[in-house]
């Protein structure tokens, strides 16, 4: 029995490989615990005793030296462009259309009555009426004065007479128009004086004078009429009407 070999023992591989996730397990529990002890070592905070100070002031700038102060404000003033007495500087920028638009002030808009409501009774207008321009002044009447007389009556006629007077200072021709309707003028003649020349036109008599009547005198225009009323419908001499007696 002594001389035979006990033949080795194979263990499974099975058994290693499940012993081994614990191993790694267990060596990461103690690195970390070994890092949090080194953290708390390394991190204190304040304790009671621990003032902060006031924080520092901001460092100022060195002044400069005074040449070099003075050769600044020099160039800056040289920079800047020199002011003339009684000018301002021109603008060089355009002017916005929108703002001087928005300055104007914008008009007035009368809003209008809503439907059916009567609008608001306009206020009479306050201006005087022009006043009419002045009437043309009546013609003057014609220095000719004349006045209508019957002289004689008989059977179916009659004898008519006209006294015709210049009132002016010059001497005046003249046109003696009297009018007889339905009637007929047989025939007329001036007394004492050159004759003149006259037409009859259904009842109406028309005698223009010959010589011009002198200024301040009369004279007597007689004519004969038939079929007709000793009053006539009308009588003027040179447009003015005849006084009838």
């Amino acid at each position: 029995m002594s001389g035979m070999r006990r033949a080795p023992r194979d263990f499974p591989h099975g058994s290693t490989v499940a012993f081994s996730p614990w191993i790694l397990v267990s060596v990461g529990v103690v690195a970390m615990m070994v890092l949090l002890v080194i953290a708390a070592t390394v991190y204190r905070a304040p304790g009671p005793e621990f003032d902060p100070g006031p924080p520092e002031p901001p460092r100022a700038a060195p002044p400069l030296p005074a040449e070099r102060a003075s050769s600044t404000g020099q160039e800056q003033a040289e920079a800047a462009a020199p002011a003339v007495p009684g000018l301002s500087p021109r603008r060089t920028d355009l002017p916005n259309p929108s703002a001087t638009l928005s300055a104007l002030p914008e008009p007035s808009v009368v809003p209008e009555p809503p439907s059916g409501v009567a609008p608001p009774p306009q206020q009479p207008s306050t201006r005087a009426p022009a006043a009419p321009p002045p009437a043309a002044p009546p013609p003057a009447a014609p220095p000719l004065e004349a006045r209508y007389q019957v002289i004689q009556t008989f059977p179916g006629g009659f004898i008519g007479e006209l006294s015709i007077r210049n009132v002016s200072r010059a001497d005046l021709d003249w046109e003696a128009r009297v009018a007889y309707p339905g009637g007929r003028v047989v025939t007329a003649w001036l007394e004492g004086v050159p004759q003149g020349t006259f037409r009859d036109r259904r009842g109406t008599l028309t005698y223009r004078s010959g010589p011009n009547l002198a200024a301040g005198s009369s004279v007597l225009l007689r004519f004969h009429i038939e079929s007709a009323g000793s009053r006539p419908a009308s009588c003027a001499v040179s447009g003015r009407s005849c006084i009838l007696r």
